[in-house]
């Protein structure tokens, strides 16, 4: 889909960036999305893992290991798609990031945010979660409960121990 969205894209010229080699979560992430991000696979790759468990909420499969990390990668990083961060917390040795996935002359944006951890002997990352909010606004089954009963989006205080257990 995002591919067909972006059909047509101008391939845009490699970034430059200086090679570092940081070793504090946020950094690793900072240095990744801001400086490597449209220029080089093969050195974000060397920031992961062999043994990486990388999880994205889009996909069932869990990826495991730096060839299927690497392949994911390399499905999207093609022209007229752009992941430009957000937010980065203060991390070393795990950090959260936001993130929006920007397609070419699309109006709208994809939000998101990433987890990354990385294995305290290596410094390298070895676990990824990737949180996409829906592609679609609103997302659907939100949209038809509202439709369908209108009070299910309102939200109200209960008086405390009204609900069974004291809760």
């Amino acid at each position: 889909l995002l591919r067909t969205v972006t059909a047509g894209a101008e391939p845009r010229p490699p970034v430059e960036y200086e090679p570092r080699t940081p070793t504090i979560a946020s950094e690793v992430a900072k240095y990744l999305y801001n400086d490597v991000q449209g220029s080089s696979v093969d050195e974000a790759m060397r920031f992961f893992d062999s043994s990486i468990v990388y999880r994205d909420f889009n996909y069932e499969e869990v990826l495991n290991g730096k060839e299927e990390v690497k392949k994911f990668i390399e499905d999207f990083s093609f022209p007229g798609i752009t992941f430009r961060p957000q937010r980065f917390d203060d991390g070393i040795d795990s950090t959260c990031f936001t993130w929006e996935v920007v397609l070419d002359d699309a109006p709208d944006t994809i939000k998101g945010m990433s987890f990354y951890e990385l294995d305290p002997k290596s410094r390298l990352i070895s676990y990824v979660r990737d949180v996409p909010e829906s592609a679609i606004k609103p997302p659907i089954i939100g949209k038809l409960a509202r439709q369908l009963r209108p009070g299910l989006g309102v939200f109200k205080s209960v008086k405390l121990g009204s609900r069974p257990g004291g809760m």
